[in-house]
C-alpha cells in the first residue's frame, strides 16, 4: 500500500511541470526555414526545480557564447529523451533537451 501511495505521489508531482523560453533580451523574430543553408543549430539541456519553469533565451545563447542581439531568426524544439524522462520522475524536477536553430545577421 505504501509503495502504491509513493508511486502515485511521484507520478502526479512529476507530471505537473511546464517549461517555457522567454525571448527577453533577444530581438529574433520568425522561424528558421529548414532548407536555408546558413542556419546554425545546437542542443542544450534545461533542468528546472519547482516553480522555476521559465528560462531566458538570452541566457541560453550567452552560455553558448553567442550574442543574442545578432540572432535574426530562431526556432526551438523541446525534446524529452529517456534520461530526461527518468530525471523528471523526481517530484518538482523537470529535465528537457532543447534544440535551437538560428540565423545571424
Amino acid at each position: 500500500m505504501k509503495a502504491l501511495l509513493i508511486t502515485s505521489l511521484l507520478f502526479f508531482a512529476s507530471c505537473s511541470h511546464s517549461l517555457t523560453l522567454n525571448p527577453k533580451g533577444c530581438y529574433a523574430t520568425g522561424m528558421v526555414i529548414p532548407h536555408v543553408d546558413d542556419y546554425k543549430s545546437f542542443e542544450t539541456t534545461i533542468i528546472s526545480f519547482g516553480d522555476n519553469n521559465s528560462r531566458e533565451l538570452q541566457s541560453i545563447f550567452r552560455n553558448k557564447e553567442i550574442d543574442c542581439k545578432k540572432v535574426k531568426n530562431v526556432n526551438y524544439t523541446f525534446k524529452s529523451g529517456p534520461i530526461d524522462s527518468l530525471i523528471s520522475i523526481l517530484p518538482f524536477v523537470e529535465m528537457k533537451t532543447v534544440t535551437i536553430n538560428y540565423t545571424e545577421n
